[in-house]
């Protein structure tokens, strides 16, 4: 009973879970195919499957695999997400005392971020296993990335998920976010203006790519007293200038 177990579909599901979460990239299906000896068919079909339950991500603007956030339940996350952990982190550090401001570095699932880590400057930082989640188009975190997608890409992440009112500040229409984003792409800044929780307020900026597509995004934490138009374009500015250093980096690798 176990060799027929091992030899059928269970182990099949095992080697791409494995082929996928030790890539230091995402991979398309042909790639997971290739790498794991799999048909293309076969491959395909246990990939949208391991999709439907979680395990694995598909980014529908470039049809993509990565681990998904099931995965991250067991305690631990993929090398690509290991090395892009890493390589943010001395930058979103700096951020945090720079501005005197808590600092994430998330990635986009679906219609979620996942958070990645996080600095507070009064040290009380989250453990590395960092791995809370959020709706993206109520977040700055969220909308620095959404801001990269088109509008038929968008329509693909909300065909079956609301975009929930959490505060009276939420966009909660898909046309009217696309608008936001567009601002968002023009400025190079995302701004949640106490759209998730009451009084909390932030600045977002995208994590480029050599292809140019924001595959994570970094954002600064705080409330109206500290992120207000008095000091939103400084703020913005010290956000997008250390996303661009880590894009930067990000490509070097």
């Amino acid at each position: 009973m176990t060799r027929n177990y091992l030899s059928g579909s269970i182990k099949k599901a095992l080697a791409i879970i494995e082929c996928v979460g030790k890539s230091p990239k995402p991979l398309k299906a042909s790639q997971v195919s290739l790498m794991t000896k799999l048909d293309r068919a076969t491959a395909f079909r246990i990939l949208t499957y391991l999709t439907s339950l979680g395990y694995i991500f598909k980014d529908t603007s470039n049809n993509l695999y990565s681990l998904g956030h099931k995965i991250f339940e067991f305690g631990d996350k993929s090398d690509f997400l290991k090395t892009l952990t890493t390589l943010c982190f001395e930058h979103i550090k700096s951020l945090s005392y720079d501005t005197n401001h808590i600092t994430y570095l998330a990635v986009l699932e679906g219609p979620h971020i996942v958070y990645c880590d996080k600095v507070d400057p009064l040290g009380e930082n989250a453990p590395r296993a960092f791995r809370m989640r959020l709706d993206a188009h109520s977040c700055a975190l969220g909308k620095a990335i959404l801001a990269y997608k088109s509008r038929d890409e968008l329509r693909e992440i909300y065909k079956s998920y609301t975009l929930h009112k959490h505060t009276a500040n939420t966009i909660t229409t898909l046309d009217k976010l696309y608008l936001n984003l567009e601002k968002v792409r023009k400025k190079g800044y995302s701004l949640n203006e106490a759209e998730t929780f009451d009084y909390v307020y932030g600045i977002g900026a995208p994590i480029m790519d050599s292809q140019k597509r924001a595959i994570a995004a970094i954002a600064i934490s705080g409330t109206k007293g500290s992120i207000n138009i008095k000091t939103v374009e400084d703020l913005a500015s010290r956000v997008t200038d250390t996303a661009k250093l880590i894009s930067k980096k990000l490509t070097e690798n």
